[in-house]
Formats: C-alpha cells, structure tokens, sequence
C-alpha cells in the first residue's frame, strides 16, 4: 500500500471517543508535527480504518463505547497484517496496574492523560523516527 514518499508525512490514527481530546490530538499530529490525522470515535471503526488505511501509527484512548481500546489493542497486535503498527495508548486510567495491563496486551506506550502537549509530541516521534 502506498503511503506517499519515505519522508513525507506519516498517517496517525486517533482513536478518541471525546470530541475535545479528539480535536487537540488532532492538532498536535497536523500543526505541531506536519503528520495527517485520521479520526475514529470508537475501536470498532478504528479496526476497520486499520485495515484500510495501514496507518504508520495508533493513539488508542482506552476508555470508549462499542469497542474498547483493551479489546482494539488486543485484536490489532494478534492480527499479523497489522501487529507491525506501533499503538500509544492515551488514556484517563492512572493506575500503574492499569499501565501494566496496557503494556502487557500489546501497547508500545501509554500516556496518561491530561497529557502536556510536548510528550505527547516526544512519544509520537519516538516512534515515527523508526519508520
């Protein structure tokens, strides 16, 4: 599938249920760090723009109707098509278990939110530089 030129812009897939997070997440992937936004509200329709899309990088909220971001992260990592695409999930849980359980169903990272816009932008281009 073709994602444009090597250096151009990378497609982030924002899963957020909450239209604000949704929108400053949205920001933060167009205007600070030149990359295209994709925009699900829900796990379910994050999993089928995943397979059409093939984005270069997941923001999971955890939290969300339909599918839940556990179950989301769960079926894309088990899914060899798309286990590749790192996945950040950004979430109101601050429970180091709840971090632990993240991680361990297949999460790269976890933010917690409120998250300050700066290491939000450090983990996406952690893993954007490896592309």
């Amino acid at each position: 599938m073709d994602h444009g030129p090597v250096n151009g812009p990378k497609l982030i897939l924002i899963v957020e249920d909450e239209p604000d997070n949704r929108e400053i997440m949205r920001t933060v992937v167009e205007e600070l760090l030149g990359q295209r936004a994709l925009l699900a509200g829900d796990g379910e329709t994050a999993l089928d723009l995943v397979r059409d899309r093939q984005p270069n990088l997941i923001l999971m909220d955890l939290m969300m109707p339909i599918l839940d971001g556990f179950e989301a992260i769960k079926r894309l990592k088990a899914d060899p098509a798309t286990a590749h695409i790192p996945i950040v999930a950004v979430t109101a849980l601050g429970r180091s278990t709840d971090r632990q359980r993240t991680l361990d169903i297949g999460a790269d990272d976890y933010l917690s939110k409120p998250f300050d816009l700066d290491v939000l932008a450090k983990a996406l281009n952690r893993f954007l530089e490896k592309e």
